[in-house]
């Protein structure tokens, strides 16, 4: 490094801590004789106050000639060092002790420079020799037993916010319902405006459930409808009837069980025509109606009617069909899967005590036949006026949104409605391509994992050619169709 350089560099910009003040004293070097000033400062070791003095110094010289370490970053040579030393404990020694703060213990020794430790005693505590840590041990002592107690009065203050909300939680959880169930120990009767045995007789009637749907009974008349009362329903206990000496005016309680007394809805159950037994060749023009085959029937009943809109909001009444039917009551029900047929059926059996069923695709057939071989009931073409779909009657009843009511053409000779046109009617079978091993009894023909089932009749929507009675289709009996619906048959 040349001297240029090194000058450069020791007059770069200052530190922060060059900017102290500080003192000066010429100090008198016992190798070199020279004479040169030295910066007194309590935050660093003394230094040259001039660059050139440090450069100019002739043990600094060497250090930059003999090795590689120490060059200018030395702020101060040895030899001077020492020669300040004598100086700086006798002269300087009061001077020194003015900017010392005030200690309880003295130190254990005297210094020979102007330690940081010494003059900032409160920032320099971990830095102190073992004998300064002794000074302060009583001090630490403390701070720690301080500390500790800190924690104490903290861990205090938490358990009892602990035990606060647990005591919350309490209250809340347990006493307040114990005083509920005292209220409701205590509380007076409900009915007290009736009699001791009225009250017995209306808390041993069961509730009345709006699902519950009364049968038609054809019962000889009670002594009540004798004598022109209206006879209440077989769940409903007759209230003991009261002497003189008893009679009140009616409590709201009693004006209750009176209203309870209305008779619910009578059920709607489909009409049923008896279909005698016989056999008949099953089949069909289309490839799925082939081959075709002999089948012998049971006699069985099967619906007068699909199954229309007002029967079908029975079941919905009492809970057990979904809310899917639409129009007037006269209408067929649309919209059904073969899974709602299930449901139907299902309550049905249970409302009137008999089995329903939906008829094979063999009965239906038989019964659509009615005892002819043509391709409709009435001949091998299509009549006006004999059956609803899409161009039978020349109108535009397939535009609307709803099959015509029932009833609307005319029956066929076993005396049923609606067998080819009107609306698409499910049967028990599921779908086969052909007839080839259909059994011939008349059962239905199922297929275990089979969703798709077989549909009859055609639609108002559809075409003449699915209004004949050998006329079959598919369906997946998952799903809902407009266009589709049913129609009920019993084997009893």
């Amino acid at each position: 490094m040349s001297e240029g350089s090194a000058l450069q560099w020791l007059r770069a910009p200052r530190l922060a801590e060059d900017t102290l003040p500080e003192g000066t004293r010429a100090v008198a070097c016992r190798r070199c004789g020279r004479t040169v000033e030295v910066s007194l400062s309590p935050m660093r070791p003394p230094s040259f106050v001039r660059v050139e003095d440090q450069v100019e110094c002739p043990e600094v010289q060497e250090r930059w000639t003999g090795t590689s370490e120490g060059g200018l970053l030395l702020m101060m040579c040895g030899a001077l060092e020492q020669s300040l030393e004598p100086d700086w404990e006798t002269g300087d020694a009061d001077a020194a002790a003015a900017h010392e703060p005030h200690s309880i213990v003295p130190p254990a020794r005297p210094r020979a420079l102007p330690e940081p430790a010494v003059v900032f005693s409160d920032r320099w505590d971990e830095d102190r020799h073992d004998d300064d840590h002794e000074s302060t041990e009583p001090k630490g002592w403390l701070r720690t037993l301080l500390a500790r107690s800190e924690g104490l009065r903290k861990g205090l203050v938490r358990a009892t916010i602990g035990v606060l909300i647990l005591g919350i939680v309490f209250l809340v959880g347990v006493l307040l319902p114990l005083r509920e169930i005292k209220q409701l120990i205590h509380s007076p009767p409900a009915m007290t405006g009736s009699s001791g045995p009225q009250r017995e007789a209306l808390s041993a009637a069961p509730p009345q459930s709006p699902r519950r749907i009364l049968l038609e009974t054809t019962s000889a008349p009670s002594e009540a409808a004798q004598l022109g009362l209206r006879s209440p329903p077989s769940s409903f206990v007759l209230p003991r009837q009261a002497t003189a000496t008893e009679s009140a005016p009616p409590s709201s309680a009693e004006t209750a069980a009176a209203a309870a007394a209305e008779p619910e809805p009578k059920l709607r159950v489909p009409d049923l025509v008896a279909v005698a037994g016989g056999s008949f060749a099953m089949g069909g023009d289309d490839d799925s109606e082939q081959p075709s085959h002999q089948v012998s029937i049971r006699p069985f009943a099967l619906g007068k009617h699909p199954v229309t809109v007002g029967e079908w909001k029975s079941c919905v009444a009492a809970a057990s069909c979904p809310d899917i039917a639409s129009g007037p009551d006269d209408r067929p029900v649309t919209n059904v899967s073969y899974d709602d047929t299930q449901a139907y059926l299902a309550w049905l059996s249970r409302a009137t005590g008999k089995t329903f069923r939906l008829p094979t695709e063999a009965e239906w057939e038989y019964a659509a036949r009615a005892g002819q071989r043509t391709r409709y009931w009435w001949g091998d073409r299509l009549r006006p006026g004999m059956a609803n779909c899409r161009g039978c009657n020349g109108s535009s009843d397939a535009e609307q949104d709803q099959p015509p009511k029932i009833g609307s053409t005319p029956a066929n000779p076993f005396g049923l409605f609606d067998m080819g046109g009107g609306v698409g009617q499910w049967v028990a079978d599921n779908w086969h391509k052909n007839y080839k091993g259909a059994p011939s009894d008349g059962s239905a023909w199922l297929e275990e994992g089979s969703y798709a089932r077989v549909i009859r009749s055609g639609s108002w929507k559809n075409g003449p050619a699915d209004a004949r009675a050998g006329s079959r289709d598919r369906y997946d009996g998952r799903i809902r169709h407009p266009t589709l619906g049913f129609r009920v048959a019993s084997s009893s």
